[in-house]
Order: structure tokens, then C-alpha cells, then sequence
């Protein structure tokens, strides 16, 4: 691979041959061929409101586009479980793409104005069109639950009450820090305690792009504020390291970050089980499917940094082999139910792991292996503390569960250097 091709070794074949057609793709009749490969000559044609409601999947997506904005508006009011439904049961990213570059600019601007749930949050639109649609409808929402909050009692109320938080993080999540990169949101999910991500940087552009993946207690309601803020640190880093390389007669490179909290994070009673591993699994691999459909041939290198409970997930989503990524990184670790670095779907062996002192995830082994032994198999992250090996300059040590991504650090420092195709200059903790 060259240093910013960004195309990862299992990308032999173009984008389409690689992504699995979904069940919704495929039209009722059983036809083999699925519904966007025929997308061109269906958008434009005259559909009947009327007979949408029987629709799904991408069949659906071209029938909306194809209305007026009138009607398209009227049918997103009259029927918003249709939307919830194409949402929870989307078409794949491959589909949607074809479906997305298939619209002129009135098009996709009559779907974000009269839909923007379902173009904020469809894997495979690209982020900045998700960005813009997921602004209107977060505003959407929050005047719509505050308009309700003013009459609703009892458990309405708390119910509400608690979505309102959620929205009121997001909108504080997407004010980027001093001197920092525009964000955008790029998922927007207020139920069940939300689901939501937060985009630094220009994901459809980007050379580098990295996925930071938490664990337990870090939901949207929470925490969403600090992960974006964890993400600049990363992001902030890799810039630094990118420039390094510059004015030492490297290539320029633009980097984005992706505060991912798309799953619902366990808590102290629920972490002990896989169930909530498995479906943000599922999260993480649609929206990565989604990023390689969007970029088509211009492939960005992707890096997945998982903390705790979040290095679970990626590991599940990895071990199915669906969709690949060039380097994970796995902090905190509770253990891995894979047995080698091998089964993962990492280019090139990219797998590294970092174990504080002080840290009670690490050497658990809760679910299984210990990614971080020597039989696993995974490059070691030096977190202790070490001089940088370009510089001289002392990074310092991580300690605890909790202080892998702090600024200044060794470990924040190395995952910086392999997000960005840097990984041999990284420490490992034996210089």
C-alpha cells in the first residue's frame, strides 16, 4: 500500500463486487437483480402516493424521490413509521449510493428539506449532505419535544425530559472548540438513550479517518460532549504529526475524526454480556460500508480506536470479515473472544494494544483472550511514557482505565502516528 493510496489490500475489486445486497434490495417478486442496479431509469417516473406505503427498501427510496415536494412532505407526515422502518431496515450503502448520485441538486435538496431523518442517517449519503439534513432535523426535534414537554405529564414527561437531554448534548457536542475543525452530525438516533456521531474534519475527503469507539458509560446523554472533545485531541495530534512530515518533505494529507457513540454503551449492570457488542457490531459495520460506498475509488485509510467496551464491539465487527479497515487500536481492553490479531479483517496485521498501569480492564481477559499477550498475536502501544522517537521530546505515561487519550501523552501520541500510516515511528514500550 502506498503511504496515502489509502486503498487497503483487501480492496482487490471495485466497491460494488465487495459490499453483500440486502433483502430489501431485492424486489418481491424474487427477482435476482436488486432494485438500485435499475435505479437510473426509475428516478423521474410518476409513482402513486398511494402505493409507496407497500414499498421498502430501495424501491422505496426512489418512489419518495420521485414525488413532488408537496407530496413527499405529505407522506413523511402521514406515514413516519415508513421512515423508521426504511431506517431500521435500510437498503445497503452500495444502494443507496447508486441512489443518491442518481438525484440532481433539486432532488436531494427536496428529499434533505421534506426527510431530513432518512438522508442524516442513511449509510452510503456522504457525510456532508448527512451533516446539513441531521442539523434541520435536530432542530426539528428539539422544537417539536420542547413544544410537547409543555403539556405532557407523568411518564410522558420524564420520557421527554430525557430526550431533550439527549438532543441538548448533541447540539453542544456539534460547537467545535477554539481554533478547532468544523463538526457535523453525521447520525443522529434519539431513541433508547441515543445513538449519535459527530464528524470532525471532512470525512468525504479526508486521507485519513479514524474512528474513536467507547465503552461502558459513554452514552450520547452523557458523554457525547467529551468524546467529540477526545476526538479533537486526536485530531489535533494527527494534524501535528502530518505537519512534521511535511516540513520534513513528505506529502500533504488531510485527516477527519469520527466521535462514534452509535450504539447503546452498557452500564455497570449490563457490560458483563455481549448482546449490546453485537448490535453496535452491526452499527459500525453499516457505517463503515457506508464510508467506502460514499468515497468510491478515492478509498480513505481508516483507523478504529476502541476504548474498553468499544474495543469489544470492533472486535466483533472485525472477526465477521465484511468490511475491512487499515489499523485498530484497542485500549483498555476486557478481553477479546477472538483468538488472533490474525481473524480480523486489518490490513496488513495492524492491530496494536495499549494496557495502562492502574488499569483493572486490562489482563481480565472478561471476554476471553487477552489481546494484549504475546499468543494474540498484536504489536504492543507503549502508554508508559517515552521520548519521541523524531523528536526527543518526553511524552508522558497513561495510567488508570481513563487516560489513554489525554494530550501530551505516549499513547495519544502513537495512535496519532498510526492513524495517519505512521505506525513505525510509534513506541512500544521496550525502547
Amino acid at each position: 500500500m502506498s503511504e496515502l493510496s489509502g486503498v487497503p489490500e483487501f480492496a482487490a475489486t471495485s466497491i460494488a463486487d465487495v459490499m453483500p445486497t440486502r433483502v430489501s434490495d431485492v424486489p418481491a417478486g424474487g427477482a435476482s437483480s436488486p432494485l438500485w442496479l435499475d435505479l437510473s431509469a426509475r428516478v423521474g417516473t410518476s409513482v402513486d402516493v398511494a402505493t409507496l406505503p407497500t414499498l421498502r427498501g430501495a424501491g422505496l427510496l426512489v418512489g419518495m424521490s420521485s414525488l413532488s415536494p408537496g407530496d413527499l412532505s405529505t407522506f413523511a407526515a402521514a406515514h413516519p413509521g415508513q421512515i423508521d422502518a426504511l431506517l431500521s431496515s435500510p437498503p445497503s450503502s452500495t444502494a443507496v449510493t447508486e441512489w443518491w448520485a442518481g438525484l440532481d441538486a433539486d432532488r436531494r435538496a427536496t428529499m434533505a428539506g421534506a426527510v431530513p431523518q432518512l438522508v442524516g442517517n442513511l449509510d452510503g449519503v456522504p457525510a456532508r449532505e448527512r451533516g446539513l439534513a441531521n442539523r434541520r432535523y435536530l432542530a426539528h426535534t428539539v422544537a417539536e419535544v420542547t413544544d410537547a414537554l409543555a403539556t405532557a405529564t407523568g411518564p410522558e414527561r420524564i420520557r421527554l425530559e430525557g430526550e431533550l437531554a439527549v438532543l441538548h448534548q448533541v447540539r453542544d457536542a456539534l460547537r467545535p472548540n477554539e481554533d478547532g475543525p468544523r463538526r457535523s452530525l453525521i447520525l443522529l438516533d434519539t431513541a433508547a438513550g441515543g445513538r449519535a456521531a459527530i464528524a470532525l474534519g471532512n470525512p468525504d475527503t479526508a486521507d485519513y479517518l479514524s474512528y474513536l469507539v467507547p465503552g461502558m458509560n459513554y452514552g450520547v446523554r452523557e458523554q457525547l460532549v467529551n468524546w467529540a472533545t477526545t476526538a479533537d485531541d486526536l485530531y489535533a495530534e494527527q494534524r501535528a504529526v502530518l505537519a512534521r512530515r511535511v516540513a520534513h518533505g513528505g506529502p500533504r494529507a488531510t485527516v477527519a475524526t469520527i466521535a462514534w457513540i452509535g450504539y447503546e454503551t452498557p452500564d455497570l449492570f449490563s457490560v458483563g454480556g455481549l448482546d449490546r457488542a453485537e448490535a453496535g457490531a452491526d452499527f459500525l459495520e453499516d457505517s463503515w460500508l457506508g464510508v467506502r460506498s460514499a468515497r468510491g475509488a478515492e478509498q480513505p485509510y481508516i483507523s478504529v480506536f476502541g476504548h474498553s467496551y468499544g474495543s469489544t464491539v470492533s472486535l466483533v465487527a472485525l472477526a465477521r470479515g465484511s468490511v475491512g479497515v487499515d489499523a485498530l487500536v484497542m485500549v483498555g481492553s476486557p478481553g477479546s473472544g477472538i483468538q488472533s490479531a490474525a481473524e480480523l479483517a486489518v490490513a496488513g496485521g495492524n492491530v496494536y494494544v495499549g494496557e495502562a498501569d492502574w488499569d483493572p480492564a486490562v489482563n481480565s481477559a472478561f471476554f476471553g483472550s487477552d489481546p494484549g499477550a504475546a499468543s494474540y498475536g498484536a504489536h504492543t502501544l507503549g502508554v508508559d511514557g517515552a521520548r519521541d522517537r523524531v523528536t526527543g521530546a518526553w511524552l508522558d505515561g497513561a495510567l488508570g482505565h481513563n487516560g489513554y487519550f489525554t494530550p501530551g501523552s505516549e499513547s495519544l501520541h502513537n495512535m496519532a502516528l498510526i492513524g495517519t500510516d505512521n505506525a513505525k515511528l510509534a513506541t512500544s514500550g521496550s525502547e
